[in-house]
């Protein structure tokens, strides 16, 4: 499910552009190897290359625009950043479904397994785009994601040798794990509306795409484990079990916020001066 052909067309266009003070945030899209377009924003300093790049995936509250000013605050250090939507926020649903329509159309998005893989292989489909630019340094790239962006992106560094440092945000090790026994409300929905051999069915095709089958082999790239204490979705022991299976070099930090890492300055601040730090050591 992550292999795909990199001789395939890019198929890259671009919308628009827009200009701001030293950089431009460009409406961009390119083929997915699993069929269709994969919208994004590219983020362009108004600097000569070779320039580092870092990939961004939001969390699944989120959309492309959630690191939208991160990115632009790097590309004032001569940033470039690819900020890529998810393949569960690509469409809109119709608007006059019912409930009962909206509610089975949520489960079937959410335990639909090839979306997972298929996210995977749209980031590495990204950093194909970006190594085709001839202003991009591929010797230093970066990966910051976001609970999805993070769990996929445990998956992503076992796989993909050409980034050289991840920050991954409240991700799981273990997706099939949070499913099978969480006590969130939306696993116990989950594991209640669906019966229990498409349940089984749904959870050992996820299971090979757990993270924790994937971090251990993310060396040499570094690693940036990122936190919260109040996380409502991620519990304590999938964070260690994720920082624990992991491949050296790594670090860790906690912060006193929720999932969504609300207004919790100090983790931006942290991951921002890491990245920063891990690009200009590969120069």
């Amino acid at each position: 499910m992550l292999n795909y052909d990199r001789s395939l067309s890019l198929g890259f266009e671009e919308y628009s552009s827009i200009k701001k003070d030293g950089y431009a945030v460009k409406d961009v899209s390119y083929i997915s190897p699993y069929g269709g377009k994969v919208p994004a924003y590219l983020v362009v300093p108004d600097t000569d290359g070779p320039l580092p790049a870092v990939v961004f995936m939001h969390p699944g509250q989120g959309s492309r625009s959630t690191f939208l000013l991160e990115a632009e605050s790097l590309a004032s250090k001569g940033i470039v950043s690819l900020l890529i939507a998810a393949p569960a926020m690509r469409s809109q649903p119709p608007k006059d479904l019912s409930e009962e329509e909206q509610f089975n159309l949520m489960i079937k998005t959410i335990t639909a397994v090839s979306q997972y893989a298929q996210t995977v292989v749209d980031i590495q489909r990204g950093i194909d785009l970006l190594c085709s630019f001839e202003n991009i340094d591929s010797n230093r790239l970066a990966y910051i994601g976001h609970s999805l962006g993070a769990t996929w992106g445990g998956v992503l560094a076992g796989v993909e040798k050409r980034i050289q440092s991840y920050v991954l945000m409240a991700g799981f090790s273990s997706v099939s794990e949070w499913h099978k026994t969480s006590e969130h409300p939306l696993a116990a929905l989950i594991r209640t509306a669906l019966p229990k051999q498409p349940f089984q069915k749904f959870i050992s095709e996820l299971e090979p795409l757990d993270a924790v089958h994937y971090i251990n082999k993310a060396a040499p790239a570094s690693l940036f484990f990122q936190f919260a204490y109040d996380d409502e979705f991620v519990p304590k022991h999938q964070a260690d079990t994720f920082y624990s299976a992991a491949s050296l070099p790594k670090k860790i930090s906690w912060y006193k916020t929720d999932h969504l890492f609300t207004n919790c300055r100090l983790a931006y601040q942290e991951r921002t001066q890491w990245m920063i730090k891990q690009l200009r050591r590969n120069d």
